[in-house]
């Protein structure tokens, strides 16, 4: 966790200057209810046992398979995501866990920064690291898993989420559920937490043009979401920021800015950051999946 706290830090520091005039508005389509109390716990469940997660939050679920694989070249760090089938709301979840240990993102900025690009079959380019680690878990067996999640409810609505590098894989696999037809448009919603900046302008238009329902909350002070720099080997978010200015409790106020990347108003209105608040997304993310997302 050392070594968490202290990148953010160190790029909380190096972004303190970067600042981006953007419009800001309201579409009036954000449901916080779906994001606080249905999302969330899903993230939550990727760090540790999603059976009880499933089972505190819906009173009708499936658990599908969960595939956890290597992903780093030099170290034992591993990536992890999650199908269910949530039966309440007609939804196929598909849930990506972000980093567990601070060399992992270590390993994730150098690479995304420094590394060259992946071409993305979608459209556009992408991290090489996001790239890689969503395609072994797509093969590893997530895949697999989806299908049969997918065959068995067709007309189900396909929901999409995860933090901080699970947030960039979770984009990844909206825009491929879509380019090979796996789900629709329409079929797809999207909410990821504290997702990085994680492929070039032509992969974020594709994101904004071919996903009906997308969007990246940030809390706060969070320093996740502007790294890569704006604008660093053309790096630059997809639509729309939800923003949470607060401690995220109930009837907390937000902001919908719906710019390509971080409007003035929202998340990048601040020079100082805080790596703590990339830890925090309406719960302690940890700990509440640790205790079974229990309300």
């Amino acid at each position: 966790m050392i070594y968490l706290y202290l990148f953010l830090l160190l790029n909380s520091t190096i972004l303190s200057s970067f600042v981006i005039n953007k419009n800001i508005d309201e579409d009036g389509l954000y449901d916080e209810n779906l994001a606080r109390y249905k999302f969330l716990p899903m993230v939550a469940a990727t760090f540790y046992d999603p059976k009880k997660c499933l089972q505190n939050t819906f009173t009708n679920s499936t658990f599908i398979t969960q595939t956890t694989v290597g992903c780093d070249p030099v170290n034992e760090d591993t990536c992890s995501a999650f199908v269910a089938v949530n039966h309440d709301d007609k939804a196929i979840i598909l849930a990506f866990r972000g980093s567990l240990a601070g060399m992992q993102l270590l390993l994730e900025g150098y690479e995304t920064i420094f590394d060259d690009k992946e071409k993305f079959p979608a459209g556009g380019n992408v991290s090489r690291y996001f790239y890689d680690a969503w395609s072994l878990v797509w093969n590893g067996g997530l895949r697999d898993g989806y299908f049969n999640a997918r065959n068995a409810n067709p007309n189900y609505e396909v929901w999409i989420t995860g933090h901080s590098l699970g947030g960039s894989m979770a984009a990844i696999a909206a825009a491929n559920l879509v380019y090979h037809n796996y789900a629709t448009k329409d079929q797809i919603k999207l909410i990821t937490f504290g997702e990085p900046r994680g492929g070039d302008t032509a992969f974020a238009l594709n994101i904004d043009q071919n996903i009906g329902y997308a969007y990246r909350i940030i809390h706060k002070r969070d320093p996740v979401p502007h790294m890569p720099l704006k604008g660093m080997l053309g790096y630059v978010h997809h639509k729309s920021e939800i923003f949470y200015d607060n401690d995220m409790s109930p009837g907390s106020p937000f902001l919908v800015c719906t710019g390509i990347d971080d409007d003035n108003e929202c998340s990048n209105k601040y020079a100082d950051l805080n790596p703590f608040d990339h830890l925090f997304y309406f719960k302690e993310i940890s700990f509440f999946g640790m205790m079974g997302c229990k309300k």
